[in-house]
């Protein structure tokens, strides 16, 4: 049970974000981001994503809270205001307060057996946050160390022509009452001071190589290009129904949301466009109102022929279910981007730190969001400032022309110095002043 004390402790941070959603500078960066999404400013976008580093940066022993849910809250407001107050870049503070439902899936399964990649996992979306684990959980560790894997299907299940008809897609799991105990707790906490949302869903993924990789095995998937091409499109053929399926599920129980605003996007950026709207009073929302958004990171080294066949053919049907979509995560595009750039709906496309920046800006030009991704060990292993403002001008220069936005993340450490996130945050600007003005 929560207590007095912890309810003060929340309230007085709920009113610091307030106080911080409502400067005027908040509303700049809100306008810039619907600029930048929309494609009507080449106005860069800097987004300082700490990710994994939030362990580092907002303590599980810093907070006051022992509740379960308090310190959740409470983890989530200082980590929004330390964003505001210390990191400083562009992602605005908001006054949006996410109530997120609780759901999770079955999984994919074969003959009674889990794969390792149900949809859902203890990660979570946040507004202004991104994606997070629960760093607020006094027994949350961060696992550095390899699992042991054996993949739903076999090498010998490749063999049976079946086997695709044996896969069963993921169920739904919806706590209707769970989630509306805790929308009153919210609503009791900071609903006189924040704007809470009873939030389901807003962040739709097709992973599609990284589950088809946690059913077969990495090193076998790449094999079944070869070895049984026929086999992987029938599995294929069963993960795209499912994925679109279980998306329908969350739909048809009210367990999606709106993602045009402050939610996170692809694998970085904010979702603020003018470009997608809420329904109509009395329409229900459909795919259509939404972002969505594919990767297949795992399809590194694959052709771009191949990469085509096995992933995009099927990602570009998924996608073009939504209104809008992003594609891209660390694997370089360069030589994949006329085939991303045919998805009808393509609006923000990521530039991996491997990619030539270049190449990539007169592939994409202003046709989308051109989401730059810098090598992040430069920031995690160390900070050499002389180094990091060449590196950050070239970025720059060499992606001018586009609808640029640099984004910092995959930040799983920073070795307990925080200080780097604004250094990195600072930097940018001042490259940013002298390249784009």
């Amino acid at each position: 049970m929560i207590t007095e004390k912890e309810k003060a402790v929340i309230r007085d941070l709920a009113k610091r974000l307030a106080e911080l959603a409502n400067l005027p500078i908040m509303e700049e960066r809100r306008k810039l981001w619907y600029a930048h999404n929309d494609l009507k400013t080449d106005q860069p976008v800097i987004d300082c994503s700490p990710e994994g580093a939030w362990r580092e940066v907002i303590r599980p022993d810093s907070l006051e809270c022992q509740d379960a849910m308090a310190r959740e809250i409470e983890w989530e407001l200082r980590a929004r205001i330390y964003r505001a107050e210390v990191i400083n870049d562009d992602v605005p503070a908001e006054l949006r307060w996410d109530c997120r439902k609780l759901m999770s899936d079955t999984g994919w399964t074969l003959d009674g057996q889990a794969a390792h990649n149900a949809f859902t996992n203890e990660s979570v979306h946040v507004p202004t946050i991104s994606t997070i684990n629960p760093f607020w959980r006094p027994d949350y560790t961060f696992d550095e160390t390899a699992a042991h894997f054996e993949p739903l299907i076999s090498d010998d299940d490749m063999e049976d022509e079946d086997i695709a008809s044996r896969l069963i897609a993921p169920r739904v799991i919806y706590d209707e009452a769970g989630s509306k105990e805790k929308l009153e707790i919210h609503q009791e906490l900071l609903g006189d001071i924040l704007d809470v949302h009873w939030t389901g869903n807003t962040y739709i993924a097709f992973s599609w190589m990284e589950t088809y990789t946690k059913i077969r095995g990495y090193e076998n998937a790449l094999y079944d290009l070869y070895d049984y091409p026929e086999q992987m499109h029938k599995i294929l053929a069963v993960l795209e129904k499912g994925y679109l399926n279980l998306y329908q599920q969350q739909l048809d129980l009210g367990l999606l949301d709106m993602n045009h605003g402050c939610q996170y996007n692809g694998t970085g950026g904010y979702g603020y466009t003018h470009d997608l709207s809420a329904p109509a009073p009395g329409e229900k929302l459909t795919f259509k109102n939404l972002w969505a958004y594919a990767e297949s990171q795992e399809f590194v080294s694959v052709s771009p022929e191949m990469t085509k066949e096995f992933a995009i053919d099927y990602e570009k049907r998924l996608l073009s279910n939504f209104g809008l979509s992003a594609y891209g995560c660390c694997d370089n595009l360069e030589n994949k981007l006329k085939d991303v750039l045919t998805i009808p709906n393509i609006r923000r496309i990521s530039v991996s730190p491997w990619a030539d920046v270049r190449s990539m800006r007169d592939q994409i030009g202003m046709k989308a969001i051109f989401s730059c991704k810098p090598n992040p060990s430069y920031v995690t292993s160390g900070w050499d400032e002389d180094f990091m403002r060449d590196y950050t001008m070239k970025l720059m220069q060499d992606g001018k022309g586009t609808a640029f936005e640099i984004i910092l993340k995959d930040t799983h450490t920073i070795q307990n110095d925080p200080s780097r996130l604004r250094k990195w945050t600072d930097l940018c600007r001042e490259c940013a002043a002298k390249v784009f003005g």
